[in-house]
């Protein structure tokens, strides 16, 4: 009778969790973590949920009652309920998936920066959401205007009027804009400010060159550094204004007046210049393709003895790597990262559906010397499968693709030095 295996004891099972929890498989965890993220964003949603609802029921009490059926006071306008909130961030959060999901292509690897499709939507709904949300404003401050000089007492009374009665009624830039809109005594708002408007293309700017130039991040900062003061020069005037009179006093309650007509023309060449030298190499890019350069044979260097290194856990130094075909060869790897695991795995694709070859795992800081068996001729997928995200295109080539060295210059491997010296 064959022995019965013996059962693992109570401290033996706490010490193989505890090898899982100190020790664990870094491959897994990965995979699981967007997973792990969106049970967190969901988590916190419905702790806000939670949270508002609480709040509404101890709040409910100093909640004000609503005057006139809920009409606002005389002077007070208050704008209608609006989709465009809800609308626009729809299009900006489309915008940003295309950048953090672009398109890929088999084998997994990113073959353009951004998700076009995705990329496409996001602008088409956010300009839909801007463009309605501007309408909106502009229809409501002509309403307001109206209502004010008309001595109306709700914006919605004057929505009747038609556009063209609007500017009839109060000429752009005139006195009666400041007479009309002044709020009540006790309501002390803030003028027109361009700034918000003006603001966010700076902003926007600095997102994009993140992404395609930095001369992007420079105008933007550009930009941004101009908005800045004069949102600060601004706020310093209604602060003092405030201090002085006991409310804030804008220099102007007019939209047209406040609006800073000398400083356009410097955003436009601002953002122009950037996006000039943004798109210059682009164009250099196609005015040079329109003239084909002669095709010319360069040279491949096979390396006789291959070797690939890993600082980080986020890629291997090198993206592509080159090894000599139809014989078996050995691959030098270095773990330049100290007290972390890696090793390196060759493959048909992310997938791995084929395995060619699983190299033992080390932990630097460490070098080992891998013993490949022969690949044919081809493209193959190498790896970490402790970090999947570390990965790259393998060539094996026959090491006769090196070729003759181009006129002028030395064989592969080859120094200058080496090659001016005659044959003995």
């Amino acid at each position: 009778m064959e022995p019965e295996e013996a059962q693992p004891s109570l401290l033996d099972m706490f010490f193989d969790m505890l090898e899982q929890l100190l020790l664990p498989d870094w491959s897994d965890l990965i995979r699981l973590l967007p997973w792990v993220i969106g049970a967190l964003v969901v988590g916190w949603l419905i702790f806000t949920v939670v949270q508002w609802r609480r709040a509404g029921a101890r709040n409910r009490s100093r909640v004000p009652r609503p005057l006139n059926a809920g009409a606002p006071p005389p002077g007070v306008h208050l704008p209608g309920p609006s989709r465009w909130p809800f609308v626009a961030p729809i299009g900006g959060a489309l915008i940003l998936f295309s950048f953090a999901l672009p398109t890929r292509d088999a084998s997994g690897a990113p073959v353009s920066p951004i998700n076009t499709t995705l990329f496409i939507a996001g602008l088409i709904v956010s300009i839909i959401a801007l463009g309605g949300w501007l309408l909106e404003a502009m229809r409501e401050w002509r309403a307001t205007t109206v209502a004010d000089q008309l001595g109306a007492g709700s914006v919605h009374q004057a929505h009747a009027l038609t556009p063209g009665a609007t500017s009839a009624l109060i000429p752009a830039g005139s006195a009666a804009v400041a007479q009309y809109a002044e709020p009540p005594e006790g309501v002390h708002m803030p003028g027109p400010s361009p700034w918000p408007f003006l603001a966010p293309i700076a902003m926007v700017l600095i997102l994009f060159g993140l992404v395609f130039s930095a001369a992007l991040i420079i105008g933007g900062l550009v930009l941004g550094v101009i908005a800045a003061a004069g949102w600060l020069i601004d706020a310093g005037h209604e602060y003092k204004s405030t201090e002085e009179v006991g409310h804030a006093v804008p220099a102007t309650r007019d939209p047209v007046a406040a609006w800073p007509k000398r400083l356009v023309p410097i955003f436009v060449v601002v953002i122009a210049l950037s996006l000039i030298v943004t798109l210059a190499p682009v164009g250099i890019n196609w005015l040079n393709s329109l003239t084909p350069a002669e095709a010319t044979e360069v040279p491949v260097a096979v390396p006789e003895v291959p070797e690939i290194s890993a600082s980080t856990a986020v890629s291997f130094d090198t993206s592509t790597l080159v090894v000599p075909a139809d014989r078996p060869f050995d691959l030098i790897f270095n773990n330049n990262q100290e007290g972390v695991p890696h090793d390196v795995s060759i493959a048909d694709g992310a997938a791995r559906t084929t395995v060619y070859f699983d190299g033992a795992e080390i932990t630097g800081v460490e070098s080992i010397t891998y013993n490949v068996e022969p690949l044919a001729e081809g493209s193959y997928y190498f790896l970490c499968t402790i970090h999947p995200n570390m990965n790259g295109t393998m060539e094996a080539l026959p090491e006769s693709s090196a070729g003759a060295p181009p006129a002028g210059g030395p064989a592969p491997g080859q120094s200058p030095a080496e090659q001016a010296s005659p044959a003995p």
